[in-house]
């Protein structure tokens, strides 16, 4: 199908306002770019209780931003949400709208992780930063008010690379034991050389373009060999059995489409219960778009009800 309208019309409104491919963009200007749309996301909404915590890490301590809006409500489930960004940009605070809405909206407690950022920590940083955290909040899902039982890791975009990475790693090392994860948009392997037909179909046009993705993916990786690692690339993952329950969601006008859609191909065939939601006429990072795309708002009721069927 075409581009949903309201798509379009923010498609026209960043050409009107000359918002440039982020290849284009040095790392500073990506980053006031990505802080520049935070408006986007709509104005945050009252969470009952809000609170940072310092998750141990690999390389010291991680700020985690905590949002529970049923305070005193017994053994809940547990979203650990990483942001998007390309690795590169994004924060906490950049997404607290985001990440409210999803407190309100799956009932869940929701722990936001401040991993650490390349260029400066490129991989496996963030990859172990995500995976360490998720341990240390299993640990301390008591403390939280949320059933270690029912940990769900997830994110958008880079932070969906991070959430299926940390379930790699997590079955690999033998726990922690996760409920779920919730892959939203993600990249799971590096675009130079890519077979996947929506890295050319949607290439240009619809915000995030394929020499963007390839800038992020530079920024990232230590070294082109990194990307075979599947910590860094979970796609190319020679074994994808033994995962917990996997929601994907996939947008019609991403480059990423395809390798949402082939991963969870892959996972169904080792296994995995694996849900796919494809929005048709949407574009890369539309939850984070709530303000102005209403899937952006509709997809936190998809992903109550997944987490309220993999983790009850």
């Amino acid at each position: 199908m075409p581009l949903t309208p309201q798509s379009q019309r923010l498609l026209d409104r960043f050409a009107e306002a000359g918002v440039l491919p982020f290849d284009r963009m040095s790392v500073l200007e990506a980053r006031a770019s990505v802080a520049a749309g935070i408006a986007l996301q709509g104005a945050p909404v009252e969470v009952a209780q809000v609170r940072d915590v310092l998750a141990d890490g690999p390389a010291g301590r991680l700020p985690v931003r905590v949002y529970d809006d049923l305070p005193g409500t017994p053994a809940r489930p547990l979203l650990v949400f990483f942001h998007g960004g390309g690795w590169v940009t994004g924060s906490v605070e950049g997404s607290d709208a985001t990440c409210r809405a999803l407190a309100i909206g799956t009932g869940c407690v929701v722990a936001s992780v401040e991993y650490r950022l390349a260029p400066e920590t490129r991989f496996p940083g963030p990859a172990h930063d995500a995976f360490a955290a998720t341990a240390w909040l299993v640990e301390h899902a008591p403390d939280l008010g949320a059933d270690p039982a029912r940990v769900v890791v997830g994110g958008d975009s880079a932070g969906g690379n991070l959430a299926a990475a940390t379930a790699l790693m997590a079955r690999d090392r033998g726990g922690p034991l996760l409920a779920g994860q919730v892959l939203l948009y993600p990249p799971l392997a590096p675009p130079r050389g890519s077979p996947r037909a929506s890295l050319a179909r949607n290439a240009e046009g619809y915000g995030l373009t394929r020499g963007g993705l390839e800038r992020f993916w530079d920024l990232y990786l230590a070294q082109e060999a990194d990307g075979l690692d599947p910590y860094a690339s979970p796609l190319l993952a020679d074994d994808l059995s033994g995962l917990p329950p996997t929601l994907v969601v996939t947008a019609e006008y991403d480059p990423l489409h395809d390798e949402g859609q082939d991963f969870a191909q892959r996972l169904r065939e080792s296994g995995t219960d694996v849900k796919v939601v494809d929005y048709d006429g949407l574009v890369h990072g539309f939850l984070s778009m709530a303000r102005v795309l209403p899937e952006g708002r509709a997809v936190v009721g998809v992903i109550a009800a997944w987490i309220d069927r993999c983790a009850p």
